[in-house]
Protein backbone atom coordinates (compact mmCIF):
# COMPACT_ATOMS: atom_id res chain seq x y z
CA UNK A 1 0.00 0.00 0.00
CA UNK A 2 2.84 2.58 0.89
CA UNK A 3 4.61 1.94 -2.36
CA UNK A 4 1.70 2.59 -4.21
CA UNK A 5 0.91 6.00 -2.81
CA UNK A 6 4.82 6.61 -3.15
CA UNK A 7 4.48 5.88 -6.84
CA UNK A 8 1.48 7.64 -7.44
CA UNK A 9 2.74 11.11 -5.28
CA UNK A 10 6.36 10.61 -8.06
CA UNK A 11 3.91 10.48 -11.03
CA UNK A 12 1.78 13.46 -9.63
CA UNK A 13 5.27 15.74 -9.72
CA UNK A 14 6.89 14.28 -12.78
CA UNK A 15 3.13 15.81 -14.64
CA UNK A 16 3.58 19.20 -12.39
CA UNK A 17 7.54 19.40 -13.60
CA UNK A 18 6.12 18.74 -17.42
CA UNK A 19 3.47 21.05 -17.37
CA UNK A 20 5.62 23.78 -16.07
CA UNK A 21 8.13 23.48 -19.08
CA UNK A 22 6.00 23.05 -21.86
CA UNK A 23 3.12 24.76 -20.60
CA UNK A 24 0.39 21.84 -22.13
CA UNK A 25 -0.77 18.30 -21.12
CA UNK A 26 2.67 16.20 -21.14
CA UNK A 27 3.76 13.82 -24.68
CA UNK A 28 6.29 11.62 -25.45
CA UNK A 29 7.44 15.04 -28.18
CA UNK A 30 7.38 17.41 -25.17
CA UNK A 31 9.17 15.31 -22.74
CA UNK A 32 11.57 14.62 -25.18
CA UNK A 33 12.13 18.39 -25.63
CA UNK A 34 11.99 19.19 -22.13
CA UNK A 35 14.58 21.54 -21.45
CA UNK A 36 16.53 22.18 -25.11
CA UNK A 37 19.58 23.82 -24.34
CA UNK A 38 19.06 26.61 -27.09
CA UNK A 39 15.63 28.04 -25.94
CA UNK A 40 17.26 28.77 -22.27
CA UNK A 41 17.27 32.75 -21.32
CA UNK A 42 20.64 33.50 -20.96
CA UNK A 43 21.78 32.35 -24.58
CA UNK A 44 22.67 35.78 -26.18
CA UNK A 45 23.07 33.90 -29.32
CA UNK A 46 19.66 32.75 -29.91
CA UNK A 47 18.37 36.03 -28.63
CA UNK A 48 20.29 38.25 -31.21
CA UNK A 49 19.20 36.00 -34.26
CA UNK A 50 15.73 36.24 -34.53
CA UNK A 51 15.36 40.46 -34.98
CA UNK A 52 18.03 39.93 -37.38
CA UNK A 53 16.65 36.86 -39.19
CA UNK A 54 13.15 38.69 -39.78
CA UNK A 55 14.38 41.97 -40.05
CA UNK A 56 17.28 41.51 -42.50
CA UNK A 57 15.92 42.14 -45.62
CA UNK A 58 13.27 44.74 -44.95
CA UNK A 59 16.36 46.64 -43.48
CA UNK A 60 17.93 46.63 -46.84
CA UNK A 61 14.59 47.19 -48.90
CA UNK A 62 13.76 50.52 -46.70
CA UNK A 63 16.07 52.58 -48.16
CA UNK A 64 14.19 52.57 -51.42
CA UNK A 65 11.37 55.52 -52.22
CA UNK A 66 8.22 53.31 -51.82
CA UNK A 67 9.56 51.89 -49.21
CA UNK A 68 10.57 47.44 -49.06
CA UNK A 69 10.21 45.86 -52.11
CA UNK A 70 9.67 48.96 -54.01
CA UNK A 71 10.81 49.41 -57.92
CA UNK A 72 11.85 52.41 -59.52
CA UNK A 73 13.12 53.23 -63.33
CA UNK A 74 17.06 52.44 -62.47
CA UNK A 75 16.10 48.91 -62.03
CA UNK A 76 13.40 48.61 -65.07
CA UNK A 77 16.30 50.02 -67.05
CA UNK A 78 18.95 47.42 -65.19
CA UNK A 79 16.53 44.82 -66.27
CA UNK A 80 15.79 45.38 -69.60
CA UNK A 81 18.84 44.01 -70.64
CA UNK A 82 19.45 41.58 -67.59
CA UNK A 83 18.10 38.42 -69.68
CA UNK A 84 19.22 35.40 -71.20
CA UNK A 85 21.08 36.35 -75.05
CA UNK A 86 19.17 34.64 -78.23
CA UNK A 87 19.89 34.13 -81.32
CA UNK A 88 17.45 35.04 -84.32
CA UNK A 89 18.19 32.67 -87.38
CA UNK A 90 14.77 33.45 -89.21
CA UNK A 91 11.72 35.03 -88.91
CA UNK A 92 9.54 31.48 -89.25
CA UNK A 93 11.68 30.61 -85.98
CA UNK A 94 11.20 34.16 -84.87
CA UNK A 95 7.25 33.47 -84.88
CA UNK A 96 7.44 29.96 -83.20
CA UNK A 97 8.93 31.49 -80.22
CA UNK A 98 6.57 33.88 -80.36
CA UNK A 99 3.33 31.56 -80.36
CA UNK A 100 5.22 29.73 -77.27
CA UNK A 101 5.47 32.57 -75.15
CA UNK A 102 1.67 33.52 -75.90
CA UNK A 103 0.87 30.21 -75.15
CA UNK A 104 2.59 30.02 -71.68
CA UNK A 105 1.36 33.74 -70.68
CA UNK A 106 -2.41 33.01 -71.92
CA UNK A 107 -2.80 29.94 -69.00
CA UNK A 108 -2.45 30.86 -65.74
CA UNK A 109 -2.43 27.44 -64.70
CA UNK A 110 1.03 27.27 -65.64
CA UNK A 111 3.96 27.21 -63.34
CA UNK A 112 4.26 31.31 -62.30
CA UNK A 113 8.28 30.69 -62.91
CA UNK A 114 7.66 30.00 -66.23
CA UNK A 115 5.44 32.74 -67.03
CA UNK A 116 8.06 34.95 -65.83
CA UNK A 117 10.60 33.34 -68.47
CA UNK A 118 8.40 33.87 -71.26
CA UNK A 119 8.34 37.58 -69.94
CA UNK A 120 11.85 37.59 -70.07
CA UNK A 121 11.87 35.65 -73.12
CA UNK A 122 10.36 38.86 -74.76
CA UNK A 123 12.84 41.17 -73.91
CA UNK A 124 15.68 38.83 -75.16
CA UNK A 125 14.11 39.03 -78.40
CA UNK A 126 14.25 42.73 -78.37
CA UNK A 127 17.69 42.50 -77.82
CA UNK A 128 18.35 40.37 -80.47
CA UNK A 129 16.55 42.76 -82.75
CA UNK A 130 13.32 41.33 -83.22
CA UNK A 131 11.71 44.64 -84.19
CA UNK A 132 13.46 44.64 -86.87
CA UNK A 133 11.27 41.68 -87.80
CA UNK A 134 7.92 42.41 -89.69
CA UNK A 135 6.37 39.74 -87.94
CA UNK A 136 7.27 40.75 -84.86
CA UNK A 137 4.91 43.91 -84.88
CA UNK A 138 1.89 41.12 -86.06
CA UNK A 139 2.13 38.18 -82.97
CA UNK A 140 3.15 41.81 -80.59
CA UNK A 141 -0.64 42.57 -81.13
CA UNK A 142 -1.49 39.08 -80.27
CA UNK A 143 -0.02 39.03 -77.23
CA UNK A 144 -2.09 42.24 -75.79
CA UNK A 145 -4.40 39.95 -73.73
CA UNK A 146 -1.72 37.75 -72.65
CA UNK A 147 0.58 40.97 -71.16
CA UNK A 148 -2.28 41.96 -69.44
CA UNK A 149 -3.65 38.70 -67.74
CA UNK A 150 0.18 39.07 -66.67
CA UNK A 151 -0.25 42.06 -65.15
CA UNK A 152 -3.01 40.59 -63.33
CA UNK A 153 -1.12 37.89 -61.61
CA UNK A 154 -1.63 37.22 -58.03
CA UNK A 155 2.35 36.47 -58.18
CA UNK A 156 4.50 39.95 -57.57
CA UNK A 157 7.23 38.73 -60.01
CA UNK A 158 5.12 37.93 -62.55
CA UNK A 159 3.55 41.41 -62.27
CA UNK A 160 6.90 42.83 -62.06
CA UNK A 161 8.28 41.13 -65.09
CA UNK A 162 5.20 42.16 -67.14
CA UNK A 163 5.78 45.73 -66.05
CA UNK A 164 9.18 45.88 -67.12
CA UNK A 165 8.34 44.02 -70.42
CA UNK A 166 5.89 46.53 -71.30
CA UNK A 167 8.27 49.20 -70.42
CA UNK A 168 10.61 47.37 -73.04
CA UNK A 169 8.52 47.51 -75.60
CA UNK A 170 7.54 51.37 -75.36
CA UNK A 171 11.57 52.18 -74.92
CA UNK A 172 12.43 50.25 -78.00
CA UNK A 173 9.24 50.31 -80.24
CA UNK A 174 8.15 54.46 -79.23
CA UNK A 175 4.92 55.16 -81.25
CA UNK A 176 5.21 52.19 -82.69
CA UNK A 177 3.83 50.30 -79.61
CA UNK A 178 0.82 52.24 -79.79
CA UNK A 179 -2.01 49.85 -79.56
CA UNK A 180 -0.45 47.66 -76.67
CA UNK A 181 0.26 51.02 -74.77
CA UNK A 182 -3.59 51.69 -75.13
CA UNK A 183 -4.53 48.05 -74.10
CA UNK A 184 -2.67 47.87 -70.94
CA UNK A 185 -2.90 51.21 -69.36
CA UNK A 186 -6.19 50.79 -67.67
CA UNK A 187 -4.40 47.61 -66.17
CA UNK A 188 -1.65 48.89 -65.17
CA UNK A 189 -3.99 51.76 -62.85
CA UNK A 190 -5.03 49.37 -61.06
CA UNK A 191 -2.07 48.42 -59.82
CA UNK A 192 -1.14 51.67 -58.47
CA UNK A 193 -3.46 51.27 -55.06
CA UNK A 194 -2.26 48.05 -54.43
CA UNK A 195 -1.13 47.79 -51.01
CA UNK A 196 2.03 45.43 -52.26
CA UNK A 197 4.82 48.21 -53.00
CA UNK A 198 6.01 45.64 -55.58
CA UNK A 199 3.27 45.89 -57.62
CA UNK A 200 2.40 49.73 -57.25
CA UNK A 201 5.26 50.94 -57.88
CA UNK A 202 6.05 48.42 -60.89
CA UNK A 203 2.98 49.77 -62.45
CA UNK A 204 3.81 53.51 -61.97
CA UNK A 205 7.26 53.34 -63.37
CA UNK A 206 5.77 51.60 -66.18
CA UNK A 207 3.10 53.95 -67.14
CA UNK A 208 5.70 56.77 -66.89
CA UNK A 209 8.13 54.61 -69.53
CA UNK A 210 4.81 54.75 -71.44
CA UNK A 211 4.23 58.06 -71.54
CA UNK A 212 8.16 59.39 -72.33
CA UNK A 213 8.45 57.00 -75.43
CA UNK A 214 4.74 56.67 -76.65
CA UNK A 215 2.85 59.56 -77.34
CA UNK A 216 -0.58 58.79 -78.91
CA UNK A 217 -3.41 61.15 -78.01
CA UNK A 218 -5.68 58.27 -77.12
CA UNK A 219 -3.72 57.95 -73.87
CA UNK A 220 -4.76 61.49 -73.05
CA UNK A 221 -8.43 60.46 -71.90
CA UNK A 222 -7.21 57.45 -69.86
CA UNK A 223 -5.09 59.20 -67.85
CA UNK A 224 -7.65 62.17 -67.42
CA UNK A 225 -10.36 59.52 -66.73
CA UNK A 226 -8.25 58.43 -63.24
CA UNK A 227 -8.02 61.74 -62.38
CA UNK A 228 -11.25 61.49 -60.73
CA UNK A 229 -10.92 58.27 -59.45
CA UNK A 230 -12.58 57.24 -55.82
CA UNK A 231 -9.07 56.27 -54.99
CA UNK A 232 -7.17 59.04 -53.25
CA UNK A 233 -3.92 57.78 -54.24
CA UNK A 234 -4.95 57.00 -58.19
CA UNK A 235 -5.76 60.66 -58.56
CA UNK A 236 -2.39 61.78 -56.77
CA UNK A 237 -0.66 60.02 -59.37
CA UNK A 238 -2.83 60.73 -62.67
CA UNK A 239 -2.05 64.29 -61.80
CA UNK A 240 1.35 63.48 -61.81
CA UNK A 241 1.50 61.51 -64.74
CA UNK A 242 -0.62 64.55 -66.34
CA UNK A 243 2.19 66.67 -65.20
CA UNK A 244 5.22 64.67 -67.27
CA UNK A 245 2.85 64.16 -69.80
CA UNK A 246 2.65 67.88 -70.68
CA UNK A 247 6.37 67.97 -70.06
CA UNK A 248 7.32 65.60 -72.74
CA UNK A 249 4.63 65.45 -75.54
CA UNK A 250 4.19 68.35 -78.31
CA UNK A 251 1.34 70.57 -78.56
CA UNK A 252 -0.10 69.09 -81.85
CA UNK A 253 -0.53 65.64 -80.05
CA UNK A 254 -2.29 67.87 -77.16
CA UNK A 255 -4.71 70.08 -79.28
CA UNK A 256 -7.23 67.79 -79.66
CA UNK A 257 -7.95 67.40 -75.95
CA UNK A 258 -7.24 70.68 -75.17
CA UNK A 259 -10.74 70.94 -73.63
CA UNK A 260 -10.48 68.35 -71.67
CA UNK A 261 -6.92 69.21 -70.47
CA UNK A 262 -8.55 72.17 -68.95
CA UNK A 263 -11.35 70.49 -67.33
CA UNK A 264 -9.09 67.78 -65.54
CA UNK A 265 -7.04 70.33 -64.19
CA UNK A 266 -9.43 72.67 -62.62
CA UNK A 267 -11.49 69.57 -60.91
CA UNK A 268 -7.86 68.97 -59.76
CA UNK A 269 -7.22 72.29 -58.19
CA UNK A 270 -10.76 72.11 -56.57
CA UNK A 271 -9.81 68.45 -55.21
CA UNK A 272 -10.55 67.11 -52.04
CA UNK A 273 -6.56 65.52 -51.09
CA UNK A 274 -4.43 68.55 -50.47
CA UNK A 275 -1.46 66.56 -51.74
CA UNK A 276 -3.34 65.83 -55.51
CA UNK A 277 -4.31 69.65 -55.38
CA UNK A 278 -0.47 70.69 -55.54
CA UNK A 279 0.31 67.98 -58.11
CA UNK A 280 -2.65 69.47 -60.34
CA UNK A 281 -0.83 73.33 -59.96
CA UNK A 282 2.27 71.75 -61.31
CA UNK A 283 -0.09 70.61 -64.21
CA UNK A 284 -1.14 74.11 -64.41
CA UNK A 285 2.43 74.94 -65.93
CA UNK A 286 2.69 73.05 -68.32
CA UNK A 287 -0.91 73.73 -69.49
CA UNK A 288 0.46 77.62 -70.15
CA UNK A 289 3.68 76.54 -71.55
CA UNK A 290 1.24 74.80 -74.65
CA UNK A 291 -1.96 76.80 -74.18
CA UNK A 292 -1.51 80.31 -72.77
CA UNK A 293 -5.29 81.45 -73.90
CA UNK A 294 -7.07 78.57 -72.18
CA UNK A 295 -5.16 78.67 -69.12
CA UNK A 296 -5.74 82.29 -68.54
CA UNK A 297 -9.15 80.99 -68.70
CA UNK A 298 -8.69 78.74 -66.69
CA UNK A 299 -7.24 81.25 -64.28
CA UNK A 300 -9.93 83.49 -64.25
CA UNK A 301 -12.88 81.11 -64.14
CA UNK A 302 -11.20 80.42 -60.27
CA UNK A 303 -12.36 81.80 -57.08
CA UNK A 304 -10.33 84.12 -55.53
CA UNK A 305 -9.08 81.92 -52.68
CA UNK A 306 -8.26 79.22 -55.18
CA UNK A 307 -6.05 82.03 -57.69
CA UNK A 308 -4.22 83.11 -54.42
CA UNK A 309 -3.05 79.66 -54.16
CA UNK A 310 -2.47 78.84 -57.75
CA UNK A 311 -0.29 82.69 -57.64
CA UNK A 312 1.69 81.44 -54.40
CA UNK A 313 2.86 78.21 -55.89
CA UNK A 314 3.73 79.23 -58.88
CA UNK A 315 5.79 82.38 -56.90
CA UNK A 316 7.57 80.23 -55.19
CA UNK A 317 8.54 77.93 -57.90
CA UNK A 318 10.07 80.44 -59.63
CA UNK A 319 7.69 80.69 -62.38
CA UNK A 320 6.52 84.37 -62.29
CA UNK A 321 6.11 84.00 -66.14
CA UNK A 322 2.96 81.56 -65.96
CA UNK A 323 1.08 83.80 -64.37
CA UNK A 324 -1.50 85.48 -66.63
CA UNK A 325 -1.14 88.71 -67.78
CA UNK A 326 -3.46 90.43 -66.19
CA UNK A 327 -2.37 89.08 -62.29
CA UNK A 328 1.11 90.34 -63.19
CA UNK A 329 0.01 93.89 -63.86
CA UNK A 330 -2.14 93.65 -60.34
CA UNK A 331 1.40 92.54 -59.28
CA UNK A 332 3.30 95.06 -60.65
CA UNK A 333 1.09 97.89 -59.28
CA UNK A 334 0.66 96.47 -56.00
CA UNK A 335 4.72 96.92 -55.75
CA UNK A 336 4.11 100.58 -57.32
CA UNK A 337 1.70 101.27 -54.57
CA UNK A 338 4.41 99.56 -52.08
CA UNK A 339 7.43 101.77 -52.99
CA UNK A 340 7.80 104.88 -50.66
CA UNK A 341 6.31 107.81 -52.10
CA UNK A 342 8.71 111.05 -53.09
CA UNK A 343 8.24 113.88 -55.15
CA UNK A 344 9.77 116.80 -56.12
CA UNK A 345 7.71 119.12 -54.22
CA UNK A 346 8.33 118.02 -51.13
CA UNK A 347 11.33 119.57 -50.68
CA UNK A 348 11.14 122.38 -52.80
CA UNK A 349 11.15 126.28 -51.43
CA UNK A 350 7.74 127.51 -51.83
CA UNK A 351 8.76 130.79 -53.54
CA UNK A 352 9.90 127.96 -56.34
CA UNK A 353 6.85 126.53 -56.25
CA UNK A 354 5.24 129.76 -56.33
CA UNK A 355 7.50 130.84 -59.68
CA UNK A 356 7.21 127.53 -61.23
CA UNK A 357 2.87 127.54 -60.95
CA UNK A 358 3.07 131.09 -62.66
CA UNK A 359 5.70 129.84 -65.58
CA UNK A 360 3.39 127.56 -66.22
CA UNK A 361 0.51 129.54 -66.47
CA UNK A 362 2.62 131.88 -68.24
CA UNK A 363 3.85 129.04 -70.53
CA UNK A 364 0.03 128.16 -70.90
CA UNK A 365 -1.34 131.47 -72.16
CA UNK A 366 1.33 132.03 -74.47
CA UNK A 367 0.40 128.50 -76.47
CA UNK A 368 -3.04 130.06 -78.21
CA UNK A 369 -5.66 127.07 -79.20
CA UNK A 370 -3.58 124.25 -77.07
CA UNK A 371 -5.38 122.69 -74.73
CA UNK A 372 -4.08 123.43 -70.85
CA UNK A 373 -3.62 120.71 -68.65
CA UNK A 374 -5.30 121.20 -65.34
CA UNK A 375 -2.86 120.82 -62.48
CA UNK A 376 -5.31 119.47 -59.63
CA UNK A 377 -2.65 118.65 -56.93
CA UNK A 378 -1.32 122.10 -56.72
CA UNK A 379 -3.45 124.78 -54.75
CA UNK A 380 -2.90 127.96 -56.72
CA UNK A 381 -3.98 129.92 -53.96
CA UNK A 382 -1.64 127.87 -51.07
CA UNK A 383 1.03 129.16 -53.71
CA UNK A 384 0.43 132.96 -53.76
CA UNK A 385 0.00 132.50 -49.45
CA UNK A 386 3.27 130.82 -49.52
CA UNK A 387 5.36 133.47 -51.89
CA UNK A 388 3.70 136.06 -49.67
CA UNK A 389 4.93 135.05 -46.26
CA UNK A 390 8.54 134.10 -47.63
CA UNK A 391 8.45 137.74 -49.48
CA UNK A 392 7.10 139.04 -45.68
CA UNK A 393 9.67 137.40 -44.03
CA UNK A 394 12.64 138.40 -46.46
CA UNK A 395 11.16 142.73 -45.96
CA UNK A 396 11.12 141.73 -41.91
CA UNK A 397 14.82 140.70 -41.95
CA UNK A 398 15.33 143.68 -43.87
CA UNK A 399 13.91 146.09 -42.10
CA UNK A 400 11.52 147.57 -44.94
CA UNK A 401 8.12 145.50 -44.52
CA UNK A 402 5.67 147.49 -46.27
CA UNK A 403 2.03 146.66 -47.40
CA UNK A 404 2.63 149.31 -50.87
CA UNK A 405 5.30 145.92 -51.54
CA UNK A 406 1.40 143.80 -52.31
CA UNK A 407 -1.57 144.24 -54.02
CA UNK A 408 -4.16 145.98 -52.19
CA UNK A 409 -7.27 144.40 -50.97
CA UNK A 410 -5.57 140.50 -51.78
CA UNK A 411 -5.28 137.70 -48.83
CA UNK A 412 -1.55 138.51 -49.36
CA UNK A 413 -2.43 142.38 -48.46
CA UNK A 414 -4.93 141.33 -45.39
CA UNK A 415 -2.25 138.73 -43.80
CA UNK A 416 0.67 141.48 -44.23
CA UNK A 417 -1.50 144.17 -42.31
CA UNK A 418 -2.61 141.94 -39.62
CA UNK A 419 1.20 140.32 -38.94
CA UNK A 420 2.66 144.17 -39.02
CA UNK A 421 -0.20 145.39 -36.28
CA UNK A 422 0.64 142.39 -33.89
CA UNK A 423 4.55 142.88 -34.22
CA UNK A 424 3.83 146.32 -33.17
CA UNK A 425 1.30 145.36 -30.50
CA UNK A 426 3.90 143.33 -29.17
CA UNK A 427 6.60 145.67 -29.41
CA UNK A 428 4.81 148.43 -27.40
CA UNK A 429 3.88 145.60 -24.64
CA UNK A 430 7.47 144.74 -24.57
CA UNK A 431 8.66 148.10 -24.12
Amino acid sequence: MRRLICKRICDYKSFDDEESVDGNRPSSAASAFKVPAPKTSGNPVNSARKPGSAGGPKVGGASKEGGAGAVDEDDFIKAFTDVPSVQIYSSRELEETLNKIREILSDDKHDWDQRANALKKIRSLLVAGAAQYDCFFQHLRLLDGALKLSAKDLRSQVVREACITVAHLSTVLGNKFDHGAEAIVPTLFNLVPNSAKVMATSGCAAIRFIIRHTHVPRLIPLITSNCTSKSVPVRRRSFEFLDLLLQEWQTHSLERHAAVLVETIKKGIHDADAEARVEARKTYMGLRNHFPGEAETLYNSLEPSYQKSLQTYLKSSGSVASLPQSDRSSSSSQESLNRPFSSKWSTANPSTVAGRVSAGSSKASSLPGSLQRSRSDIDVNAAAGAKAHHAAGQSVRNGRLGAGALNPGSYASLECEAFWRSWRMAKLYSV
